[in-house]
């Protein structure tokens, strides 16, 4: 895996945690970035918090403190 090193430092959400949304946020994570993550499926923020994604609900966050929104593009 490439890491994503754009977001160095910076709160990226991730949301869609199919295969690549996952990806991405682990991409996000190993190139520096504080990556949240949500998906309507628990199934799918199950398997992102076992493999230490953090999520949370995202009608929860604070959006003033996002640099980027990552859409996985199984997202409706």
């Amino acid at each position: 895996m490439i890491p994503v090193t754009t977001f160095v430092g910076q709160r990226v959400v991730v949301f869609g945690l199919g295969s690549s949304g996952l990806l991405s946020a682990q991409a996000l994570m190993q190139g520096g970035a504080d990556v949240i993550a949500w998906d309507d499926n628990e199934k799918s923020v199950a398997a992102a918090r076992a493999a230490g994604v953090k999520t949370q609900d995202l009608r929860e966050l604070d959006w003033s403190k996002i640099a980027a929104l990552v859409l996985a593009p199984g997202c409706r």
